[in-house]
């Protein structure tokens, strides 16, 4: 007989993409791609987010993120989502987040998927551009500019037009 041993492998993004914006309420979704599980039987998988400079968990409001879900697969090979939501408003540098994924069946853990380099795994935060205030100026610059050198191209012709018409009065 055979033993297959489990497998796991994720990919995660948040709304579909490897870098967001780190404003309001984001979701990370985590597909866990899992191979060898035994149909019919109940798993669970617990994920947590790790912050990828430092090596340790992600932390929001003195919280780590995690999540699991339970599932049972109708086949041996399969994929299911796990889902981590959290306010992303006080991240104020680019931070970038790696999902680890542990397997579990009846509370022992049979496979782990944690590697802090896998870009698979990993979603890139970036902080919003700070707003540029109004500064409610809505001069239009080039419309001042150009009516100020038709106003001098005026005033140069009707000196021009004085002085030759001093120096005819001068010759008569």
């Amino acid at each position: 007989m055979k033993v297959k041993v489990p497998e796991i492998g994720t990919q995660a993004a948040a709304e579909g993409k490897k870098e967001v914006t780190a404003k309001g309420s984001i979701t990370i979704d985590d597909i866990v791609s899992y191979k060898n599980l035994n149909p019919g039987k109940e798993y669970t998988v617990k994920g947590i987010l790790m912050n990828k400079k430092t090596g340790e968990p992600f932390w929001v409001d003195d919280k780590e993120i995690t999540s699991e879900i339970t599932f049972t697969p109708e086949q041996s090979d399969g994929e299911v989502k796990v889902s981590f939501t959290f306010d992303a408003a006080g991240i104020t540098t680019e931070t970038e987040v790696v999902v680890f994924e542990r397997l579990f069946r009846d509370g022992v853990e049979i496979v782990t998927h944690a590697d802090i380099e896998d870009d698979g795994q990993t979603v890139k935060l970036t902080p919003p551009a700070p707003d540029v205030p109004q500064t409610g100026d809505e001069i239009n610059l080039g419309f001042w500019i150009g009516l100020g050198g038709i106003a001098l191209g005026g005033m140069v012709a009707c000196v021009i037009i004085f002085l030759k018409k001093k120096k005819d009065d001068d010759d008569e």
